[in-house]
């Protein structure tokens, strides 16, 4: 059985009922922290750039573009949103990943729940899925992932959005496998981009990708079960052989 169906068996049976108190109360603090960082970084420049050159108009969607009262289409406002919550690089971080989580996974999250609908137990669920394959993720391929100059919130968050996005919209195992493979070719971000507004809009980048990949594959989109495994997938790619 390849990673990416281990994964998604994984995430679709996870249910509320399964997280311990301590987890649903992290995942709260999680989910509430990252709200505070969005609405603060929402009056930062380099959202209302990203914004301005969507062109934007309320009304388009029915998800919510932090800061304002505008509401647009999702994936438009994961990108605004995400790149809005890591503006002032205040957001949580997870050891395992090497990187920030909830910052690209909570605008994905909010506009997938707020287009589709999602009460906040499945907000909460979501998050701990997609937690959780983050980092095991993470594990697989750091240090050296990151020592490459590979921007981990990004490279290894899309797989914690796509995973989380998966189980907020309950994606079958066999769609949420696919989703994970889409979701190995819109990994991207380098660490050359740090100190610059590139950096937060990794995570805009990263919430609309993941959220893109369970989207496609909800309409039937394909990729390759074997993404990570393959001689030319994910782990050779961005680790190298020998080092995951």
């Amino acid at each position: 059985m390849n990673l990416a169906r281990q994964l998604a068996e994984r995430v679709t049976t996870t249910c509320y009922e399964d997280l311990t108190p301590e987890a649903v109360y992290w995942c709260r603090i999680a989910l509430l922290d990252t709200l505070g960082v969005m609405l603060a970084g929402s009056v930062e420049e380099a959202p209302g750039i990203v914004e301005d050159v969507l062109e934007l108009k309320s009304g388009d969607g029915p998800c919510l573009v932090f800061g304002s009262d505008r509401r647009v289409r999702p994936l438009d406002a994961a990108l605004v949103n995400g790149t809005a919550a890591h503006a002032l690089d205040f957001d949580n971080t997870a050891r395992n990943l090497g990187g920030h989580v909830s910052a690209v996974m909570v605008p994905a999250l909010i506009a997938a729940g707020e287009a589709f609908g999602a009460s906040g137990r499945d907000l909460i669920v979501a998050h701990a899925a997609g937690y959780e394959v983050g980092a095991r993720i993470g594990r697989c391929v750091n240090p050296r992932h990151s020592e490459k100059g590979w921007h981990p919130t990004a490279t290894l968050g899309v797989f914690a959005v796509t995973a989380a996005c998966a189980r907020l919209l309950k994606l079958t195992a066999a769609e949420t496998e696919t989703a994970l493979a889409l979701a190995t070719s819109l990994s991207a971000g380098t660490k050359a981009n740090f100190g610059t507004m590139t950096k937060p809009l990794h995570a805009g980048q990263c919430a609309r990708g993941g959220l893109l990949a369970v989207l496609l594959v909800r309409k039937g989109f394909t990729a390759n079960s074997s993404a990570f495994e393959h001689k030319q997938g994910f782990f050779n790619v961005f680790a190298g052989p020998g080092h995951y």
